[in-house]
């Protein structure tokens, strides 16, 4: 039972640091967007 609840806290763990690189990359991506809109006309 212990292994079991070791393996899905490292899946949580992963699936956690997976959502963080994508909110991270959505953020960086539409801050260099808005660059572009700022300094693009």
């Amino acid at each position: 039972m212990t292994a079991l609840i070791l393996l899905a806290a490292k899946i949580l763990t992963i699936l956690f640091m997976i959502g963080i690189v994508g909110s991270s990359l959505v953020v960086i991506i539409s801050f260099i967007e808005d660059l572009k809109e700022l300094f693009g006309d």
